[in-house]
């Protein structure tokens, strides 16, 4: 088993992150991070460790545009994440994709998968749909808490976001004013249609995977459900999975300080519906 950190370039900037490759021809799961997440964030590290010991082989890494440059958890460039938006982190993971298929340093795996948390989930979504459109084959997609639509800020924070071009949000984990900036307000105002996370995914035939905890206090547990509800028809794979008692990183905090039961029933459940896509 090779575990490692990697730096490469993209079209969009340096991608640094995490692989653990199992073995060669491994199935493999690319995960996405949610906004403000990061590879090594709360519970990744635990969900590669997981699929490790599964057989699963796993990517995890940053955005091009996340706001961090090394291997710290403190936003050090807020520049590259005020330009920060759906659009680049889908052509990040389209590119990983590219690079998952075609460069060996990361394997030759005959299954590929596609796991977005949060606000990750819904940039996989749509990185799932340039990937088909790409001719890049994909084994699957999960959606983990993701949410269904950007519109989901109030109209005070709207109102104030379209009169300046920014809106700074404060994170409570670093105590930083994080700004988010003038295309993903764009994007957010184009919910309904070019960012309409509904119209990308709903004729999509390939495996998919959603599950979503019952207690989110950060995304509803509607979002999840609406989004099985997109596309629950179009395979016979698909399958929803309600988290009980779980919060939106599934009762984990950064950095971890305890294994969590509903993160491992998360790994578990996801760990076994590959293994069916899989026959």
């Amino acid at each position: 088993m090779e575990s490692e950190v990697f730096e490469i370039a993209s079209p969009n900037g340096t991608l640094r992150g995490r692989k653990i490759i199992v073995s060669s021809s491994a199935p493999l799961v690319l995960l996405a991070c949610g906004h403000n997440g990061f590879y090594h964030y709360g519970m990744f590290p635990t969900l590669q460790k997981g699929f490790a010991q599964q057989g699963i082989s796993s990517v995890a890494f940053n955005y091009s545009h996340c706001g961090i440059t090394d291997d710290g958890d403190v936003f050090n460039d807020l520049d590259a994440y005020s330009k920060n938006c759906r659009r680049l982190e889908a052509e990040d993971l389209v590119f990983m994709l590219q690079q998952i298929q075609q460069n060996s340093s990361f394997g030759t795996p005959k299954q590929t998968y596609l796991l977005g948390h949060s606000m990750g989930g819904f940039s996989a979504g749509f990185a799932a749909k340039m990937a088909e459109e790409s001719g890049l084959h994909l084994s699957g997609l999960g959606f983990l808490c993701s949410l269904k639509t950007l519109d989901i800020r109030t109209k005070e924070v709207m109102d104030e976001w379209k009169k300046n071009g920014v809106y700074y949000r404060l994170n409570p984990r670093t105590n930083q004013n994080l700004p988010q900036g003038e295309e993903f307000l764009n994007e957010t105002l184009l919910s309904d249609t070019l960012w309409n996370l509904e119209h990308a995914i709903e004729q999509l035939e390939l495996p998919i995977f959603v599950a979503h905890a019952v207690d989110d206090e950060s995304v509803p547990f509607e979002h999840g459900r609406s989004i099985f509800s997109w596309i629950y028809k179009n395979n016979s794979l698909n399958g929803f999975l309600p988290i009980p008692k779980a919060g939106h990183t599934l009762n984990t905090v950064h950095p971890v300080k305890r294994d969590s039961e509903e993160l491992q029933f998360f790994i578990a459940k996801f760990c076994s519906w590959i293994k069916t896509t899989l026959h």
